[in-house]
């Protein structure tokens, strides 16, 4: 049976994190154990309203901040390069540490820049495998690459 749709699809799990092994030029390396992954890009606008905007939002065109995140979660897996890039990045002085990543959609197209570790988590439960979960947020623009 042929079963056909209106879209391209493609699986879940080919959605991918990788971060830069630090070298240049830089080898992406996949996160290990990625189970999920969330890619939001928001753009924060600037209100400029104001007693004559007739109590409607206005904002000031061309102006605002851009920002993407993503979100992993997965199985923590500590002996791939990948998962302990994002684990030291965490750790790192200040705010956070910073990375080069890719992220790669199951379509083949990929956004690739540096990102800040927001927040790292790991937990555990009896009789099962640690999980891991990171948040990254841009730091500049992240570079689109269209699918081949």
């Amino acid at each position: 049976m042929t079963i056909n749709t209106s879209i391209d699809a493609a699986a879940g799990r080919m959605f991918t994190m990788k971060v830069s092994d630090g070298n240049a030029p830089p080898t992406f390396l996949t996160i290990g154990g990625g189970k999920s992954l969330r890619l939001s890009i928001n753009g924060a606008p600037v209100e400029i309203s104001n007693s004559a905007s007739g109590g409607w939002k206005e904002y000031l065109p061309g102006a605002g901040l851009k920002e993407m995140t993503a979100s992993l979660q997965g199985i923590f897996d500590s002996k791939t390069v990948g998962a302990r890039k994002v684990w030291d990045a965490a750790f790192a002085v200040g705010v956070g540490g910073y990375i080069e990543a890719q992220i790669i959609s199951g379509h083949g197209d990929y956004f690739v820049g540096v990102f800040v570790v927001e927040s790292y988590e790991r937990s555990g439960d009896d009789g099962q495998a640690e999980q891991f979960s990171c948040t990254l947020k841009s730091h500049g623009q992240p570079s689109y690459v269209a699918a081949p």
